[in-house]
Parts: structure tokens; C-alpha cells; sequence
């Protein structure tokens, strides 16, 4: 399955501090950005998600983003910074502060977020294919991120949790898919397809859903052609299934040359293939939480009322209709617009 390459830019690098981030060090775990639309504005609330374990492994949390120009960014944090599932589910989230301008980066909408819902009317099961963006440890980019992707199938659907380190049974899909140590926070995207799509539509001819380096971060045209594009051929996502926790061991025997097992219940752990996936909506109840909402309403309003301050008239000539008469209320509108711009000069001149 060939993916569209934008979904590289989601995922960024957690390192256990800022000295570790910019020496590019061997250790720590995954994260990717995530948004959500604000209502007055029209802009995005931007956040990082992770998992609790790896903040909670850290020093100073550091996170590493790539830069429009081939280097690198990066931000200190502190634990408390973070907000963490009250239920205890292995997932953190971060929220975003940074002028995104030089950097090269992407996000998942909350809206292509899988939930209970959405599995029941996309009929989404066993065997769907996944794609998960994340840190390979052994190869993952020391000057800049390079995440690597891997592929899977949804094996097993969220009937029974797995008992994680902080006493939970942790509600997961089984995805199988080799997770291994820096994958930790991974986004896992489901991106079904059938057998002829390709998901970049390069090879009939067409642009890819985004031209890089010109397209603003964060735009919804490029997923909502994508998902035009699914549609089409039938293909269900790209979703956000959920983000990587773990992965399950099996145990082998330690074995004499004769195959039979040595005296003292020896044995190695050997990665089963499975990876644990904590589900979408998970993310969603933190996301969801009365503070990041009232954090979000109260963002949303401050944009607004700088909009409304605004002392600049577009100069843009709006299409009037023929049979469209002016009336009292166009003439109070500009007539308010008039008197604000006024207003603004002449509080500048005194």
C-alpha cells in the first residue's frame, strides 16, 4: 500500500531532555500532532500526543520537530506541562505552543478520529490495514526526524483490555504490527484499501494531495481529498485508529542441541508481532476535558476580538446579485465599518 507522504510530517520525537533531543540520543519514544477546530476563529488548537509512559520516563520531557529549511526545533517541557487520562490510560497530551511557520509539520483533525460509531458504520473489523508513523530507535535520524512506517492488520478488536504497568487493563486493539522500543506514541492510521488504489494517485497522472513546502500546515483540503479519493474505490480511512503502547512477548524455552528444554525453566522473550493499541477515543476524553475546552473557548475568543480589531479592509469586491437589493441592514453594516475604522485612527494620532 503506498501512503501519501504528508503523513510523515505528523510524527515527531520525545526525548528524556533537551540535551538528548539536539544530540539526537538513542532513547525515549514517539508522539504526532493532532488539532481541533475552534468555532469563532476558524483556527486550530494544536496539541502532541504521546503515551504517559513516555513523559513519565523522562527527565524534561523534550520534543524534536524538523524545520522547513532540513534542521531541526526543539522544545523543553515539564511534566506538569502535560495532561494525562484521569483514568489512567497510558496517554499524555501537550499543548502546542511554538511558531509554526519554519516548521515542517502536519496534524490529524479530530474529526478523522476512529470512534465507537464510526467502527460500527464503516464496519470497521479484523484484517483492516493499518499504517503506523513513529521512531525506529536503530535508524531514526540524528540531525532531523525520519520516522519510519510500518504496516499491519487490525487483529483483534478492543473486547478485553491488557494489564498495563500502572494497574489498569487497558482498553486496546491488537495490531499486528512489530512495534519495538522509540514506536511507543505512534500514530496508528487505518487506511483500508482496495487492491489497485494509490493512496498518492501519482501514478494516474494527478498532484499529490499536497505540494510540501508551498501548502500551508494543517490543511483540511489535502484529508478531504484523500478521503474523496476512498470513497471512490470504496477504501475506508484515513482514520486515526489510536496511538502504539506496547507490544505483547511470547516466551520461548531455552533448549539443549537436542531440543529438549534446559533444567530450571529458562527462557528468552521474543517480540509476538502484536502491538497494543489504545483506541482513538481515548485521546478524544482528555481533548475533551472541561480545562482544554475552556483553554480553547477562551483562545478562540482572544483570535476573535483581534479579528474584529482589525483595522484592514480587504480590498476584495463581493458579487451582488442582479435581483439583490441593498438594504437598511447593508447600510448600517458599512456604516458601523466605517465608523470603527475612524474610531482606530484616531486613537492612533492621539
Amino acid at each position: 500500500m503506498r501512503i501519501a507522504d504528508l503523513f510523515t510530517d505528523i510524527a515527531v520525537y520525545i526525548y528524556q531532555s533537551l540535551d538528548d533531543a539536539k544530540l539526537g540520543d538513542k532513547s525515549g519514544g514517539s508522539g504526532f500532532l493532532v488539532h481541533v477546530p475552534l468555532e469563532l476563529s476558524g483556527w486550530r488548537e494544536v496539541y502532541v500526543v504521546t503515551n504517559r509512559h513516555v513523559v513519565h520516563k523522562a527527565k524534561t520531557p523534550a520534543i524534536r520537530f524538523n524545520r522547513k529549511d532540513g534542521g531541526m526545533e526543539c522544545l523543553q517541557t515539564e511534566k506538569d506541562d502535560w495532561r494525562f487520562h484521569p483514568d489512567g490510560d497510558d496517554v499524555a497530551i501537550f499543548p502546542f505552543r511554538l511558531n509554526m511557520d519554519n516548521l515542517r509539520i502536519d496534524s490529524i483533525c479530530t474529526d478523522m478520529f476512529v470512534t465507537k460509531e464510526l467502527i460500527h458504520d464503516e464496519d470497521i473489523g479484523i484484517g483492516d490495514e493499518t499504517v503506523m508513523v513513529g521512531r525506529f530507535i536503530s535508524h531514526d535520524g540524528r540531525q532531523k526526524n525520519t520516522p519510519a512506517v510500518r504496516f499491519g492488520n487490525i487483529a483483534m478488536m478492543p473486547h478485553e483490555g491488557i494489564t498495563s504497568p500502572y494497574g489498569i487493563e487497558q482498553e486496546s486493539f491488537l495490531v499486528e504490527t512489530r512495534s519495538l522500543p522509540g514506536y511507543s506514541g505512534s500514530a496508528i492510521i487505518l487506511f483500508s484499501t482496495s487492491a489497485p488504489f494509490d493512496m498518492t494517485q501519482r501514478r494516474f497522472g494527478k498532484e499529490p494531495p499536497i505540494p510540501d513546502e508551498e501548502s500551508p500546515p494543517f490543511s483540511e483540503e489535502k484529508y478531504k481529498r484523500l478521503r474523496e479519493m476512498a470513497a471512490r474505490v470504496r477504501a475506508k480511512g484515513p482514520y486515526l485508529l489510536g496511538i502504539d503502547w506496547c507490544h505483547l512477548q511470547s516466551r520461548e524455552s531455552v533448549r539443549e542441541t537436542s531440543g529438549k528444554p534446559v533444567d530450571g525453566g529458562w527462557f528468552v522473550e521474543q517480540n509476538s508481532g502484536m502491538a497494543g493499541v489504545i483506541p482513538a477515543w481515548k485521546i478524544l476524553d482528555i481533548l475533551n476535558s472541561e480545562e482544554l475546552v475552556a483553554m480553547r473557548r477562551k483562545e478562540d475568543e482572544k483570535i476573535t476580538q483581534k479579528k474584529a480589531e482589525s483595522p484592514v479592509s480587504l480590498d476584495y469586491a463581493e458579487a451582488r446579485q442582479a435581483d439583490e437589493p441593498f438594504t437598511q441592514e447593508d447600510f448600517n453594516a458599512a456604516l458601523k465599518k466605517v465608523t470603527r475604522k475612524k474610531e482606530t485612527a484616531d486613537k492612533e494620532k492621539s
